[in-house]
Formats: C-alpha cells, structure tokens, sequence
C-alpha cells in the first residue's frame, strides 16, 4: 500500500510538473519613450506648477523567471515537487508568478519658466530594478504580465538649462541636491506579450512609477513620476 501510494504521489508529481512545463528563464529587451511629471515644493512647502513634462527615451535589459522551475521538479523528485503534485491547482496559480531583476537607462526631462526665463531640464539616469507579478496566457499565443516594481536610480548626466533673451546659462545637476541622490521609485507595469516561436516573444509595456522623496521645512523637494510606454523582445530558454 505505502508502494502504490509513494507510486502515486510521484506520478501526481510528474503530470503537474509536465502540465505547467514552460520555458524557465528569460531575457528581455525593450526602448521606448518616457514623459515624466516634476512635482516640486519650494521651502515653505508650496507646489508649483511651472514644470511640464518633456520627453524622453528609455532602455531596459532585465532578466525574468518563474517561481516553480518546473524542470528542476520534475529532476529531483523534491518534497516541493510531492507537495505540488498533492496541490496541482495551488501549482498551477503559483507558476504563474514571476520575478524580475533588471538594469535601465532613463531620461527624466522637463520644461518650463520662471519670468521669462526658460527651463531645460535633460537627465539621464541609470539604475536597477526589481518586479514581481502574474504572467497570464489569454488567447492563442497571447499573454498578459502585471508586476509590482522597485527601482533604485542614479543621476549619470544632467544639465540645467536657462533661456533667456540675453543669454543661456547651464548648470551641472550633479551638484544638485533634488537631482544627484539616489532615487528611490515604487510603481507597476503592464505588458501584453505575442508569441511569434517557440522561444520568441514580443511584447509591449505600460509603466508608472514615483520617486518617494519626503518634504522637510526649509528644504526643497523633488519627485519624478514618469510614464513609459515601450516595446521589447523577449528569448526564452527551457
């Protein structure tokens, strides 16, 4: 009787592990645009308004894996793979998780003026992220991703610029103290992806973070909130 049952419960194991076999490991590329909203509050507090957004681009390589390796299951005849087995509908909700580790390139920009002076504001930032989220099959090759994100970015250039009619002056943001600490952004993103091969995807994305910068009285204060819209191509490996 323990035989048969040790017999089912690896066999339980298997079909779980070969009904949720997909591919593993991926890397992603996408570019794409990023419009991003300056809110800055002056050192009495007071938010202003003369800071629109500018345009952007924006790059990403980013490594992305599923929770369950379903290979490494299958392999090892694990305990985790005899408790999924017993739970294959908890297997199948759980391998739809994926994680995410990422670098990028961003530009923050903006406009803007103050008495007849135009601002000029063009950022590049580099920096690294981390997501979490569902990656669900909807319809004949098609997916959609939705993932909760952290990202730590740090100022690479910057440079302020004053327009005005009589001369233009620049400023190195780097000596800024709203531009060159490191910052810190929460968000989520949305992606849509088409399967083109068995281990080729393309996939486009919708994003929205801010910066969590505090205000303290006396000092100034500076959040980015941008938005990306961008296309990728994503390789899978089994």
């Amino acid at each position: 009787y323990k035989f048969k049952m040790r017999k089912y419960i690896y066999t339980a194991a298997i079909s779980v592990c070969v009904s949720l076999s997909i591919q593993a490991q991926h890397w992603k590329w996408e570019a794409g645009l990023t419009s991003t909203s300056y809110q800055y509050q002056t050192s009495t507090g007071a938010q202003t308004s003369f800071m629109k957004p500018n345009g952007g681009v924006h790059f990403g390589f980013a490594f992305n894996k599923e929770i369950i390796d379903t290979t490494a299951l299958i392999s090892k005849f694990s305990k985790t793979a005899i408790f999924f087995g017993n739970h294959q509908t908890l297997a199948k909700v759980v391998s739809m998780f994926r994680y995410e580790v990422g670098v990028h390139l961003n530009q923050f920009n903006a406009t803007g003026d103050i008495q007849n002076i135009l601002l000029n504001y063009q950022t590049n930032y580099v920096g690294l992220s981390a997501s979490f989220g569902p990656e669900v099959k909807i319809y004949k090759g098609f997916s959609i991703a939705i993932q909760g994100n952290v990202t730590g970015q740090k100022l690479f250039t910057g440079v302020q610029t004053q327009i005005s009619n009589t001369k233009n002056v620049n400023y190195n943001l780097a000596e800024n103290e709203n531009f060159n600490p490191l910052q810190v952004m929460l968000g989520y993103s949305v992606e849509i992806h088409k399967r083109l091969a068995e281990k080729t995807s393309v996939f486009i994305s919708y994003s929205k973070s801010q910066t969590t910068n505090g205000w303290s009285e006396g000092k100034t204060s500076l959040n980015f909130a941008p938005t990306t819209l961008s296309i990728g191509l994503k390789i899978s490996k089994f």
